[in-house]
């Protein structure tokens, strides 16, 4: 990549450039020089209803089956990923399975799926996809549909 901005050019000619960085290639006009970005490698995200959301509150109980849980302030759902360990697609179980939008119960599964793609038995950590859809029980046509889902490293 070329640009024609002598500053941007400075960034990565391998030289020290005294007046423009304070070591080769960095900080000044040129990016940090001690710069480390920020990974965020445990998390829970999705699609609620198209919109996306990352949930900063969650985690799994393990009892018989790893129930995945995470909610924020409008928001709670809880995922019966079963009992089984093996990386690849399973059913998300009807028990115990649920999701709360704004205090309205949405207590029925009407489909779901979770992908395991990785189960850290050492750490106690499982990461994967998901997507689920819920009714309402007295409404069917009334849904909470969880699609995009992904989460990673969440403990147990």
């Amino acid at each position: 990549m070329f640009s024609c901005d002598k500053e941007e050019q400075s960034c990565s000619d391998g030289k020290f450039t005294p007046e423009k960085e304070e070591k080769v290639d960095c900080g000044g006009v040129c990016p940090p020089c001690d710069f480390e970005p920020t990974v965020i490698d445990h998390y829970v995200s999705a699609k609620v209803n198209g919109e996306s959301v990352s949930f900063t509150d969650f985690g799994i109980a393990k009892n018989a089956n790893y129930i995945l849980t995470f909610f924020n302030d409008s928001l709670t759902f809880n995922l019966n990923l079963g009992a089984d360990e093996s990386l690849g697609s399973h059913q998300v179980l009807e028990m115990n399975s649920n999701g709360t939008k704004n205090g309205e119960q949405f207590l029925e599964l009407y489909e779901g799926v979770v992908v395991f793609s990785e189960v850290d038995t050492v750490n106690k950590e499982m990461s994967g996809f998901f997507k689920a859809k819920f009714h309402k029980t007295s409404n069917y046509s009334d849904t909470l549909a969880l699609t995009s889902g992904a989460f990673s490293k969440v403990s147990w």
